[in-house]
């Protein structure tokens, strides 16, 4: 049943038959939202794709990164190697220097006597 007011007019059109207009809107509409989605998709795709390369960049830096520091640590082993061999070498030089003064004092001390 349709009211319709005094100053109103009836289109005779049921409400259950929409106009052609109408459904050529939501055609248009549709089509626009597909066409969105498949822009969203090609853009998701390449933003997966930038990742994907960003990742491979990033293990390929890990892994040079990982070398260098190796390289690096390996180098400063071989310096405290060395030092410790100095410091090793300076300390038994220095005590056969305390030593030698002790024995040389000792014998100097025993002829005066």
């Amino acid at each position: 049943m349709t009211t319709v007011m005094e100053n109103e007019r009836s289109s005779g059109q049921q409400p259950d038959e929409p106009s052609s207009d109408i459904d050529a809107g939501f055609g248009s509409v549709a089509a626009r939202f597909d066409k969105v989605e498949a822009d969203m998709k090609e853009g998701f795709a390449r933003v997966d794709q930038s990742i994907n390369g960003l990742r491979g960049e990033m293990n390929q830096l890990g892994e040079s990164l990982r070398t260098e520091m190796n390289t690096r640590l390996m180098a400063l082993e071989g310096d405290f190697k060395s030092l410790q061999r100095t410091l090793i070498g300076s300390a038994i030089g220095v005590s056969g220097a305390i030593l030698a003064a002790a024995i040389g004092g000792i014998i100097a001390l025993a002829v005066f006597l």
